[in-house]
């Protein structure tokens, strides 16, 4: 089986790979794609794969972007971290999903329900669906606005407007707050943040930065069409953003914060 993973979390795709070759079968990993500007321009060049396993939040917005751009017939299994409402329309709408961490069983159910489609036009998605699932999670969604934070023997409860950023390395979550007080979180990569931290508020900027828009002091043009981004309090490396994304980062700048 060719198998296409779009997922930007490095860990994520190589945990799904390592339960897919403990299955029974044979599985061609065709690539691993971690945004959607690479996937619709992959996607577009028609390439043999029989499924694809697609992540729902990706470092440069939620991938139901990818099928305004390119149709596909090929069968999708999503890969979801957070949000109920969104499972539950999968579920209503017969598109499997997986919810991670993902589990052996889970996925191994998954591959059954896919191996059951005999119509290869069951893998279709009807543009309503992708409608009212982009809907789901996008407008209709309560955001978390306190963390409990570990910090030695207790819990410490914390704002979410009270963090300047949050920054991924070596699998292991921080943020920093406005005081400069930096605070590892429980939360396992900047996916599950994203997922629960108001849009409007939290921008992720690259892979391993989600920024609060109220840290950004000022803006710079970069080399090759990017962005710099001075915040502050100001982390250890540059915070750049891509010529693709610089468009889409200033609409996002200018967008009112409800």
């Amino acid at each position: 089986m060719r198998v296409l993973i779009i997922e930007d979390e490095a860990h994520a795709a190589a945990q799904l790979m390592t339960l897919l070759r403990t299955l029974p079968g044979s599985f061609d990993f065709v690539d691993v794609i971690d945004n959607t500007e690479d996937a619709v321009a992959f996607l577009s060049t028609k390439p043999p794969i029989d499924l694809i396993f697609l992540d729902i939040y990706l470092a440069d917005g939620v991938s139901f972007t990818i099928f305004k751009q390119v149709r596909t017939d090929v069968p999708i299994i999503f890969t979801t971290a957070y949000d109920q409402y969104a499972i539950q329309a999968f579920d209503v709408n017969s598109i499997d999903y997986l919810l991670k961490p993902i589990r052996l069983e889970q996925l191994q159910k998954a591959l059954e329900k896919y191996a059951r489609l005999t119509d290869r036009q069951q893998g279709l998605l009807d543009t309503r669906v992708l409608a009212e699932l982009s809907r789901l999670i996008q407008g209709e969604k309560t955001y978390k606005r306190h963390f409990l934070v570990p910090f030695k023997d207790r819990l410490i409860p914390v704002a979410a407007d009270e963090f300047a950023w949050f920054e991924v390395r070596y699998e292991v979550v921080r943020g920093m707050k406005f005081d400069q007080v930096p605070l590892v979180m429980e939360e396992k990569s900047l996916e599950e943040l994203s997922a629960v931290l108001h849009p409007a508020q939290f921008y992720r900027a690259n892979r391993q930065f989600l920024i609060n828009r109220k840290a950004i002091r000022e803006i710079s043009y970069y080399f090759n069409g990017r962005l710099y981004l001075n915040l502050e309090p100001a982390p250890a490396e540059k915070i750049l953003i891509s010529k693709a994304r610089a468009n889409q980062f200033k609409t996002w700048m200018r967008t009112a914060v409800p």
